[in-house]
């Protein structure tokens, strides 16, 4: 028994020694390094500083900006000399007209007739046909010209108190009236102008104290016959 004990002591503590051979080795920890290592790997690979960065990012949008300007003033540059070519252009065009007198430029074109539209009241006839019209038979007066006068009459008119039915009855008194002309009658219609006359709704006056009434006339059926005398006052003494 003594020896089996022993022998069992010294198993045990062969199986000890050999288990401490076989602790586990120490885990190698690595520690962080010291500042000046982080100051070292800086030298070595510097960090990017952020203020740089937005200063960069900021002068590549100037510089885009830039560009875009120079672009828009190119584009404003070309646009400038296509407008002075087309001025030249039209310069040249010019060169080659002929000069116009200002006299001629400034006269209305050949033809053309204005109305004043002064006679609506009376008449829907232009206001140049009426003073035509109204030329035409002042001169007729003074003229003696009682054949044109009588074809210009609408009749029946009275003259001094005496109506005529037709040209032929007026024609045939013409024969009486150079010695009992009024000349107070004449004198008004050498001082018409036949411009803007007076007019109202019954027609035209000549004459001061109208001493001829012009208007449009009318038919039967209601069809504009064209100016006419239609009153004829202080012709004549006779009654």
């Amino acid at each position: 028994m003594k020896k089996q004990f022993i022998l069992i002591l010294t198993l045990s503590g062969a199986l000890l020694y050999g288990c401490a051979d076989r602790l586990p080795e120490k885990e190698t920890v690595t520690l962080p390094a010291p500042e000046s290592s982080f100051a070292q790997q800086s030298d070595a690979a510097p960090q990017s500083d952020p203020s740089a960065a937005i200063t960069e990012t900021e002068e590549a949008s100037a510089s885009i900006q830039d560009t875009d300007t120079a672009n828009a003033d190119t584009e404003d540059a070309d646009t400038a000399n296509a407008g002075t070519e087309d001025a030249d252009t039209a310069n040249a065009d010019t060169e080659h007209m002929p000069d116009i007198p200002q006299s001629v430029a400034s006269q209305p074109e050949a033809g053309t007739i204005t109305d004043s539209g002064c006679y609506r009241v009376a008449t829907s006839i232009s206001s140049v046909e009426v003073e035509r019209y109204a030329e035409q038979v002042r001169q007729q007066f003074l003229a003696h010209d009682w054949t044109a006068v009588a074809s210009e009459i609408a009749y029946p008119v009275t003259i001094s108190d005496i109506t005529y039915s037709s040209s032929a009855a007026f024609l045939e008194a013409s024969e009486n009236f150079e010695g009992n002309l009024d000349e107070a009658f004449f004198s008004a219609l050498e001082a018409e102008d036949c411009i803007e006359m007076f007019c109202n709704y019954q027609g035209i006056m000549l004459g001061e104290t109208g001493q001829v009434w012009i208007g449009e006339v009318l038919d039967e059926n209601l069809v504009s016959q064209g100016l006419k005398i239609i009153a004829i006052n202080g012709l004549t003494n006779m009654s």
